[in-house]
């Protein structure tokens, strides 16, 4: 074999081998990109499905914040009515105890003056009796003067003194016992007539006390009805008075539960911001030690684009949340928004806003599914992008895009109420405003 012909079989061989290592390599490169692909695959999935199992309380943790809140003020003010009702109903419960107490009273006046009727009617018919008593007594005694009268014909007397001889004592002795049987038959029927008027008078009085003491019985009577009755009123008062207690009660118990419910979305709205903050502040730390990695490198820095929008504007959807401080809807205090949210619906395409090397490209916390690109230095400062609670990625790690390319679609993963695109500009380390840069 000539000198030619074996020199260029050794460098046929030692280009083949070049190339099989380079083969090699890139298989190997490959294999290892996909083995750490399908371990982000399996550890996003894994961790999706988990968070999936809890999402739907977390991502509502501002509605329920703000319906609670709600529910508190609402409960309050029926608590507050309900106390209100309650004093009233109480004050009107208050005022018909003491009726039921001055009816009381009146009813005892009134049971009292019909005792004194009674006692008044008991002596008048009392004196009724007796004066029948006596006219019946009198009238025995007028009888009987009547009858001796008639027994010693005192009638005759005028006649016996002509034709019968007496003398003049037994004149005077007869006419002596008839004037006084005529003057006791006299007083006899004046007693009789004295004790007929009095026998009338008692009547008119045992009248008179006889319709007062009926005029007393309907008068109690009446004070015993209106006391039954008002008692009827002071026990649906008092019933009243128990059903408004009772309802203060239960907004009572409504509004705790409500403070309770409000302390609770409070509680998760904290840790959700919490672990936003601290998901961010890792977000970061990477970026900064990917400048730093870039600054020792003396990556050359790119112009800046000379028209049109400094950035690709990643999806077209309306601001729903612009960055910067914002007063917190839930925790009522001050923070900073890192990012712009844009609203759009699941599935929306999301573009790379510049050219750049995909930094991150897997679950990242709060944020969802998080991509990060880095797009080297653009007028002599340094630049990333981040794109928030995607649906699906489109991209991986390491790769690189282009402007305007397809890097995952818009979802709500992670702490989200919704889809929408939590879009993050980095400058120089550092969170920016990026809505001026694509609008």
């Amino acid at each position: 074999m000539s000198q030619a012909v074996k020199h260029t079989s050794r460098k046929a061989r030692a280009v083949f081998a070049a190339l099989f290592a380079a083969v090699l390599s890139v298989s190997l490169v490959v294999g290892t990109s996909l083995a750490q692909a399908d371990s982000l695959n399996d550890k996003k999935n894994a961790t999706q499905t988990k968070i999936d199992d809890n999402k739907k309380d977390i991502s509502k943790a501002e509605a329920e914040v703000q319906a609670a809140q709600a529910a508190v003020a609402s409960t309050q003010k029926q608590l507050d009515a309900a106390k209100a009702d309650l004093a009233a109903k109480t004050q009107v419960t208050d005022q018909a105890k003491a009726e039921d107490q001055r009816l009381a009273s009146s009813l005892a006046d009134a049971e009292a003056e019909v005792a004194a009727r009674q006692a008044d009617l008991q002596a008048a018919q009392d004196a009724v009796t007796k004066g029948e008593q006596d006219l019946a007594s009198q009238r025995d005694t007028i009888g009987l003067v009547a009858q001796t009268t008639a027994q010693q014909n005192t009638g005759l007397l005028s006649l016996s003194i002509l034709f019968t001889d007496f003398d003049m004592a037994q004149i005077n002795n007869r006419l002596q016992w008839a004037n006084t049987s005529f003057m006791a038959t006299q007083n006899a029927m004046d007693q009789l007539v004295a004790t007929q008027a009095a026998l009338e008078t008692a009547q008119a009085n045992a009248q008179t006390a006889e319709d007062a003491a009926s005029a007393a019985a309907a008068v109690a009577q009446q004070q015993r009805d209106a006391a039954a009755a008002h008692l009827k009123v002071t026990q649906q008062a008092q019933a009243d008075a128990q059903k408004a207690q009772d309802q203060v009660n239960t907004q009572l118990a409504a509004n705790q539960k409500a403070q309770s419910d409000a302390n609770k979305a409070l509680a998760d709205a904290q840790a959700e911001q919490k672990q936003l903050d601290s998901d961010m502040q890792q977000i970061l730390a990477q970026i900064n030690a990917q400048l730093k990695t870039a600054t020792s490198s003396n990556t050359t820095s790119k112009a800046a684009p000379k028209t049109g929008t400094f950035f690709y504007r990643p999806v077209p959807g309306r601001v729903t949340s612009p960055y910067g401080m914002r007063y917190h809807p839930i925790l009522h205090v001050w923070k900073m928004h890192e990012g712009v949210d844009f609203g759009a619906a699941c599935g929306t395409p999301i573009h790379a806003a510049e050219s750049g090397t995909v930094t991150m490209a897997s679950w990242y916390g709060g944020y969802g599914n998080y991509v990060a690109i880095n797009h080297g230095k653009i007028g002599g400062n340094s630049y990333s992008t981040g794109y928030g609670h995607m649906s699906k990625f489109a991209v991986h790690k390491g790769q690189k895009v282009k402007r305007g390319q397809v890097i995952g679609y818009v979802g709500t993963t992670g702490l989200s109420t919704g889809c929408h695109l939590h879009f993050n500009v980095f400058k120089n380390g550092k969170t920016i405003n990026g809505l001026p840069l694509v609008s």
